[in-house]
This record gives C-alpha cells, structure tokens and sequence, in this order.
C-alpha cells in the first residue's frame, strides 16, 4: 500500500455495517477468523489456510504467540466451522487461555480508521502450505551418493526408490494484503488482482456480516476503453511537439535530445504521447505500457516508449490506441522568487486502462498500475513542516480517503470524455444478473 499496485474494487451493502461491528466484538468469532487461528490449522493439518490481522498489527499473531498445547484446539474449532459454511456459534467454545491470548485483533477499535467515519481496515493473510526446497537438486543429489550417477541415467526401477526418498521441505509460504471497508460509500478495496485471494476475502467478510455486492465499470459505449484512449488522443494538445520529439528519438540517443527551455513543456513530451485538458485544472496525458494497432485488421502492438507509440500512430490513418496508462493532472500557478508567475504539472493519480479493467470472475471492478504519487510528497511534506508523524490509523485514513476521490475523479473524466451524463448511470455499478429463465451467470455490463 502507498505505492502503485493492484486493487480490486467490490461493493458493499452500507447497512451491513451493525452486523459487522457485531462480529469485531465477537471474542470468539474473531480468534477463529485470525492469522493465529491459521498459523494454527497450518500447523495442526498441514494446509492452506487464511485469517486476518488488524490494520496497526500485520504480524499480531508473532508479536504474541499462542501456546502451542492450545494449538490444536483452536484449529480443530476453526477449520470444522469452515466446513460447515454457516455462522459460528455464540456460546463460547475456545477454551480461557485462546480468548484471552492477545495474538489476535478483536473489537471494533483495533479496525477503524476514523473515530466518525464508517472506515475500517484489515490486514488478509493467506498462509499457502508449500514445498519450498528444491526437489530436483535432492534427487540429484540422492542419485549421486546412492547410485553415482545423474538422475537422468538412473533405471526406472531406481527413478522410483530415489523418488521415495527425495521428500521435499514443506512450509506456509505467507501472503497479505490491505483490505479497506468504506462503509459511507459501500465499497471494499483489496490490494491484489488474484482472484483466488480476492475470492476467500470476499468470503471472510461475508462470514463477518459484511454484505457483498459485485461490481464491474460499465459504460454504455461499445468498446469504451478504447473509444476513451481514442478519443483523448484525438483531442491532445502539443501534437506537434510531440512529433517532433518521436522523430528525435529515431535519429538520437536519449542523453543527446536537446531539451526543451520550457520545463513544463519538457516534462510533457518526455513522458507522454498525449496530453489532453479536461474540464476545470484537470488534464489527461497518456504513456506507456501501451498497445497500439495499426489497421483494423492487424494485431496490437505493445509499447513502453511515449515516443515509440507517438511513431506507431503517425504511421496509418487508420491506427488506434487499444490501452494505455493514463496520469491524471493538474496544472499549479505560483509566485517565483522573482516575482514572476510560474506553472508546474502535479500528477494526481496514476491508472493503467486495458481490457482487463474488470475482474468478472472474481465481481471486482479493477485499479492496475495505480498510484497517488503526490500523496506520500504532501504527507511527507507536512511531516517536514510541522513535526509531527501521523498515526497508523491516519496513514491508513487518508490512503482511503483519496483512493474513494481517486475512484469518483476516474469515473468522471471517463463520463466526461464519453458524453455520457452522470444520471445514466455510468461508472463502477452492481454487475447485472439475467433473468431467471435465462442462464443465471454474472454478465459483464
């Protein structure tokens, strides 16, 4: 988290909220939902297993370990009631020494964000039991010492016996992600693109009382990724510049490009191959990875170079943009030194737009290549300032609080660039169900 990644988006049922301040104060609920209740069933039964952290303790369940002779019956309480897929029992069936263990996170003050507001936030760990060593160099090496030659040149009556005691290094191989509940706006953001992850997630908030709804952008153009890349590029300014610099990079190495006087303008033709203005202070400007196509009929071709897609594009009439990564910006006027007005681009959010926008299987509307770069400067710039570091919680807040504007500002421009008014209902929506006499699967709007 605070650095580009991956989230999954699904929403949630705002008034799901009671039921799952309910299960935060569940003592027993919570222990069997932990990282301590799956460092346990990990342990005990040699399997996957999942559980959760609260969002000031990733590693809760190391920081207080529970007594190994109380182990057992923690796992044996978690993985049966997993079984039984229904909600866990109310009276108390862990034993004094397991509830009262501090290795796990359980109340709603060790998950919420905002002392006002309906955030909360959660660490989601996945323990995978693996073979972490290399079977293939103790088969060598068994082969050797055993027999004295390679594995390869061993009969298959010996493959067989060298097999049998070539045993693998068995370990859970820990894996865990940020996952921010934002019950004002009825939406949960998980930071992975797995679906299987975003799956048992998906599932443990469920078990908590959370609600799920499952979403996906939808727009109602055909094709609308690529009509919204087309069209910024079609309305970019600095064309010009741009061609001029792509021509450049055919005939220069990068260090030999003369740069431009005009700091802005540099920064502009460097890093993209579009810049559009939106409405207000907000600009669009488009850069690699990218794909472009040439003719209707050819493949796409990916591009990492603004320069080299700015070439692609003036090859045809008849070449597209088929995805990009698109920088949203906003131009900020000051006062020099000298009295002067100056201008600088700050780059307020950071998004990869392709076909794989949408998570379907997993009913996730995605964020790939996502960042708010400058909101670390501005935390860190405010640190400097004033000398005062911000709790967890706040960190964790205000990450929240600007990926939810992030989110509207997206949704927005692309309805924006679209023509398509705000009251059509455009943007991250409930995925839509046939009706019952038709085939019941999930459709992708």
């Amino acid at each position: 988290m605070f650095g580009r990644g991956t989230w999954a988006i699904v929403g949630l049922a705002t008034e799901s909220l009671e039921a799952f301040k309910t299960s935060l104060e569940d003592r027993t609920a919570m222990a069997a939902f932990s990282q301590m209740a799956a460092v346990a069933v990990t342990r005990q039964f040699s399997s996957d297993a999942f559980g959760i952290n609260p969002f000031g303790a990733p590693r809760l369940d190391e920081d207080h370990p529970l007594g190994i002779e109380h182990q057992e019956a923690l796992a044996q309480y978690a993985i049966t009631e997993h079984e039984a897929g229904d909600a866990l029992p109310k009276e108390d069936a862990l034993p004094a020494e397991v509830l009262d263990c501090a290795g796990y996170g359980h109340g709603e003050a060790q998950f919420q964000l905002h002392d006002t507001l309906p955030w909360y936030g959660l660490w989601a760990v996945s323990n995978d039991w693996k073979d972490v060593s290399d079977v293939a160099s103790i088969k060598e090496h068994r082969s050797y010492a055993l027999l004295e030659r390679p594995y390869r040149f061993l009969q298959p009556i010996d493959k067989k016996s060298v097999d049998q005691e070539a045993l693998g290094v068995t370990a859970a191989v820990r894996k865990q992600v940020p996952v921010l509940l934002d019950f004002n706006e009825g939406r949960v953001y998980i930071e992975s693109g797995d679906q299987k992850l975003i799956y048992e997630i998906v599932v443990r908030l469920q078990r908590l009382g959370v609600g799920i709804i499952r979403v996906a952008w939808t727009y109602g153009h055909p094709n609308w990724i690529a009509e919204i890349l087309n069209r910024l590029y079609a309305g970019t300014l600095y064309q010009d510049e741009f061609i001029k610099r792509a021509d450049e990079a055919t005939r220069f190495k990068p260090k030999e490009i003369e740069k431009l006087d005009d700091r802005e303008l540099e920064s502009i033709v460097a890093n993209f191959f579009s810049m559009t203005q939106l409405s207000g202070d907000l600009w669009a400007g488009l850069s690699g990875p990218a794909q472009v196509r040439l003719h209707d009929t050819t493949p796409p071709i990916g591009v990492k170079a603004a320069t080299t897609a700015t070439t692609l594009l003036q090859m045809t009439d008849d070449a597209k943009v088929l995805s990009g990564a698109i920088t949203f910006q906003e131009r900020v006027s000051f006062i020099g030194k000298d009295g002067g007005e100056r201008t600088f681009r700050k780059d307020v959010l950071c998004v990869d737009v392709n076909d794989r926008i949408n998570h379907s299987d997993a009913g996730a509307a995605m964020l790939r290549g996502f960042d708010l770069p400058s909101l670390r400067r501005d935390i860190l710039r405010e640190i400097k300032q004033s000398n005062d570091v911000p709790s967890i919680e706040q960190f964790w807040g205000n990450w929240l609080h600007e990926l939810s504007n992030a989110v509207r500002t997206i949704e927005a421009a692309f309805r924006e660039v679209l023509d398509v008014d705000g009251n059509e209902g455009a943007g991250i929506l409930p995925m839509k169900v046939q009706a019952p006499e038709e085939t019941p699967d999930l459709v992708n709007a």
